[in-house]
């Protein structure tokens, strides 16, 4: 636990927008990162400077080489025509607005980059989680990566996060086979920029197929969000000892992360369950006296804040003792019992808790929760 909360530490100060585009600069920047594959082999360009060809029929379909195009035409000519008349139609509105036509196929692309980012960002908890885990392996300069086979459900269970250290993306002779040689080159880029600051800053690509089937990925230097680094901290100084500068912190958190009614509001409702768990009254404007279950409920409002999963195991439970042990996730305050906690069992069932009886546990990386 010692060794995470050292993982935690040197938040940064200020709180900056999630994806860096700052300037027209760091938009183009941002604009040159997407990068689509060939409709057949689903392979990357391999270099800088390399391009896919585009059907010369509809202009939509992409591949690496001649070879593919035509592997692809038996499939590709059922639908060419439809997709020629959809790309006139939509190169007749553009004009029509005012677009020129040399422009349309980077505006469509960039449709492609700005939606890709903006389903993404939508997952809940999924920000949450690839920053904290760029945050604790930070001193490894790596790749977070974010890869969905599809547009799946909103809540993202079928996205996949994955941490690559420099170890592997700078070094490793595997690399450019999985990924590609102009990856590599990116990457090294964007760490040796002098501006490149790893204790605010972090690079994260993001993969999914768009509309015609074809992966697309995302690169982007983000900065991190002190608000959810130090949620975090928050949570392991709460979860590992009950000391009131903790709790001191955590309100402090929650007057920073949402707005002044509402945190008005979230206090009061502390101050009234401190009272409810062990008596204590606390004036309007103060901070309790912490105690291990309310420790446990204010750590479980800052990850419910997050969108990150709280994993408990089950303690000192006597009419149902055979539970102790168990380990499971809390999905918020019981709606039938507002004295205890609803937690999802590892086995899937769902049983009602009071704070006293689970402690938070560590099970790897921090991982978002997926909410019923």
């Amino acid at each position: 636990m010692d060794s995470m909360r050292h993982d935690l530490c040197g938040v940064p100060e200020e709180s900056h927008p999630e994806v860096v585009e700052a300037s027209a600069t760091a938009k183009e920047q941002t604009r040159s990162l997407l990068r689509l594959a060939c409709s057949k082999c689903r392979s990357f360009p391999p270099a800088q400077g390399d391009k896919l060809r585009y059907c010369g029929r509809c202009g939509e379909k992409a591949y690496c080489s001649k070879r593919c195009a035509k592997a692809d035409w038996s499939e590709h000519m059922r639908e060419c025509e439809g997709m020629r008349r959809g790309r006139d139609i939509a190169l007749t509105e553009h004009e029509a607005q005012g677009g020129r036509k040399q422009d349309f196929n980077q505006i469509r692309r960039d449709q492609i980059r700005d939606d890709t980012l903006s389903w993404f960002a939508k997952v809940p908890g999924l920000t949450s989680e690839m920053q904290l885990l760029a945050w604790i392996n930070r001193g490894e300069s790596p790749l977070i990566y974010a890869t969905s086979p599809i547009q799946s459900a909103v809540d993202g269970r079928e996205v996949r996060v994955e941490m690559i250290p420099r170890s592997f993306w700078d070094e490793d002779p595997r690399f450019p086979n999985i990924y590609s040689e102009n990856l590599r080159g990116q990457l090294r880029e964007r760490y040796g920029r002098s501006t490149f600051c790893p204790n605010k800053q972090y690079v994260r690509m993001v993969s999914m197929q768009d509309s015609e089937g074809r992966p697309a990925r995302v690169t982007t230097t983000n900065y991190f969000d002190d608000k959810v680094v130090r949620g975090a901290e928050i949570v392991e100084a709460l979860t590992t000892a009950t000391k009131a500068g903790d709790l001191v912190d955590a309100f402090a958190w929650f007057e920073t992360v949402y707005s002044s009614s509402d945190a008005h509001d979230m206090l009061q409702d502390i101050r009234h369950r401190a009272k409810l768990l062990s008596g204590c009254t606390a004036q309007q404007g103060s901070v309790p006296v912490p105690s291990r279950a309310l420790n446990n409920e204010v750590a479980c409002r800052i990850f419910d804040a997050l969108n990150l999963a709280f994993d408990v195991c089950l303690i000192g439970l006597r009419g149902a003792g055979h539970l102790n042990g168990r380990q499971g996730v809390i999905h918020g305050l019981d709606s039938k019992n507002y004295e205890r906690w609803k937690a999802q069992l590892d086995d899937g069932t769902y049983v009602s808790v009071k704070a006293i009886n689970f402690e938070r546990i560590r099970l790897g990386d921090y991982k978002r929760i997926f909410k019923p």
